[in-house]
Formats: structure tokens, C-alpha cells, sequence
């Protein structure tokens, strides 16, 4: 939670911690609280008039309604409008990985673009979709699936039920699991295998250049099927794998087609763990009727 400025400067925030499967009930109370911490340490002319949540999980984002939270077991939850009821002013809501497409449109790497992908690494492998200045949502708000294009179909099994999802390779759960088959020990944690890598081991070095590897043909499916100017890369495992940005792009610009697809340009985020939180205030000011 954090009241941000309109230069996306962070006036005052707090945090709290996610109950294991927590109800509706348990984080709008829990919402409501940093909202009072964040907003009582506030000179009164910088107090919000409005909110964005940023939800983990596919979203209506017009009807403020949070369709599924995999990791809580939520469906179709009017999270926006129990949010205002408890904290008094409008709430906006929208995806998280939507959100931080925002943050980097507002304030990040993709300032002035039109058309670019947003690709966040972590526990997971999520995307935002932004086409002629707008994010691009889909149908049903599940557009921008990157985590789950497939690039092994026998490959390794993911947490949507498929397998040899980009997310099953690339992911932090992915890379220590990687890691562990090649060395024929118990998975870790995917810093561990970054760590191991910059000691020198040569099963962890060969473990990252392969999730390099198949990042690249990932990316190469998005930049063929949408011709973006820009991929943005976010996320705390795109952080511990800059080193291999390069290698990365050499795999995606052997397999795109095109010239103005070999032409996309690859950066790194630069709003980094704050996207979703600034993306949010993003939202916050178009729900008080601003631009």
C-alpha cells in the first residue's frame, strides 16, 4: 500500500502479510488498515481521493470484480467495491501484470511507447499486453498468457495443469528444479543456483544459459505474433538474470522473423518491484476521473 505522487514519487507506504488462503473478509480488513497507516501519515492536501488495486489474478477490471485468484481459491469476488466500502473513496482494480504495464507506460522503460509486451519472472511467469497505447485485456481479461506458451509439449509440468509451459522452464521454481536434475540433488531455491553460478559451478552456469535459451524462444512467440517495439523484462528473477540479457536476446533474434521484428528492443524494467504498486496509483487516478 503507498500514496504516490503524480510524478510516481512514494509519499508514505506500508505492507502487510497475506494470511495462507485468506478470505475476501480477511484482505479488505487487512487493506483497510494500511490504508488507515498510510493515509494518517499524510499532510491533508496529499491525501488520496481515490485507489487502484492491483489483484493477483484475472479481473473484469470494469466491473471491479477479481474473477479468480489461483493461489486463494477466489472466483468472481467484487473486490473493488468491498475495497470502497471499507476505505471511503472509489477503487479502481485491474490485473497486477496490467498494472505494472501501466507503471512502466507512466513512469518506466516503455515511456512513449505504443506498442510493447511486459514480461514479469518471479515464482511465476505473467504478462501485460500494450497495443497502440492501451492495454490489450482480451475477451475475457486473460489476454497476455506468456507463463503459458508452450514450448515442450512433453516437456516438464506446470501449475496450470499443461506442460512444458515457458513458465515450467524459465520460472524460479523451474530453475531450482532444473537445477536439482542436473545435479541430481534436492530443489533449492532459484538464488541459490544464481550464487552457485557466480562460484563457478558449471552445472548451475549450464542451467542458467539453457533458462536463457528458452526465455529467448519464448519471447520470439510474442514479438512473431505481435510485432511489438519493445519487451520489457521485470520481476525478481529477471533482476538476478540481467547478466544473461544478451544471450537472451540472441535466442529471440534467431527465431523472429523480420526485420522489424529482429529490431525489437529488450530492456529491463525500470520501476523494478514497485510496477504493480505504481501501476495501482495509475489506476487510482483514473478512477477519480483523471487521465
Amino acid at each position: 500500500m503507498a500514496a504516490v505522487a503524480a510524478d510516481g514519487r512514494i509519499l508514505r507506504r506500508a505492507r502487510f502479510e497475506t494470511p495462507p488462503r485468506p478470505t475476501p473478509a480477511q484482505i479488505v480488513h487487512r487493506i483497510a488498515a494500511a490504508w488507515s497507516e498510510v493515509v494518517e501519515g499524510l499532510a491533508a492536501a496529499d491525501r488520496p481521493a481515490a485507489a487502484g488495486l492491483a489483484a493477483p489474478g484475472p479481473a473484469d477490471a470494469p466491473r471491479g470484480v477479481l474473477r479468480q485468484a489461483f493461489d486463494w481459491g477466489w472466483r468472481d469476488v467484487p473486490l473493488a467495491a468491498l475495497t470502497s466500502a471499507a476505505i471511503g473513496v472509489p477503487v479502481q482494480l485491474d490485473n497486477d501484470v496490467n498494472a505494472c504495464c501501466l507503471a512502466e507506460m507512466r513512469f518506466g522503460a516503455a515511456a512513449g511507447v505504443q506498442d510493447f509486451a511486459w514480461i514479469q519472472l518471479s515464482t511465476g511467469v505473467g504478462g501485460g499486453l500494450v497495443c497502440a497505447g492501451r492495454v490489450y485485456a482480451g475477451a475475457a481479461g486473460l489476454a497476455g498468457e506468456v507463463g503459458h506458451l508452450v514450448l515442450e509439449e512433453d516437456g516438464p509440468p506446470c501449475a496450470c495443469g499443461g506442460r512444458g509451459c515457458l513458465q515450467a522452464l524459465v520460472s524460479g521454481p523451474a530453475i531450482a528444479r532444473r537445477y536439482a536434475e542436473r545435479t541430481g540433488g534436492a530443489p533449492g531455491a532459484a538464488p541459490a543456483v544464481f550464487a552457485a553460478a557466480a562460484d563457478g559451478d558449471p552445472a548451475a552456469e549450464e542451467v542458467l544459459q539453457a533458462v536463457a535459451r528458452d526465455l529467448g524462444r519464448g519471447l520470439a512467440l510474442v514479438v512473431n505474433l505481435l510485432n511489438p517495439a519493445l519487451l520489457v523484462l521485470g520481476g525478481g528473477v529477471m533482476e538476478s538474470l540481467q547478466a544473461r540479457l544478451p544471450a537472451v536476446r540472441a535466442a529471440l533474434r534467431a527465431r523472429v522473423i523480420g526485420q522489424a521484428n529482429r529490431e525489437v528492443a529488450v530492456r529491463r524494467s525500470a520501476v523494478g518491484y514497485d510496477a504493480a504498486l505504481l501501476g495501482a496509483a495509475v489506476l487510482g487516478t483514473r478512477s477519480a476521473g483523471q487521465p
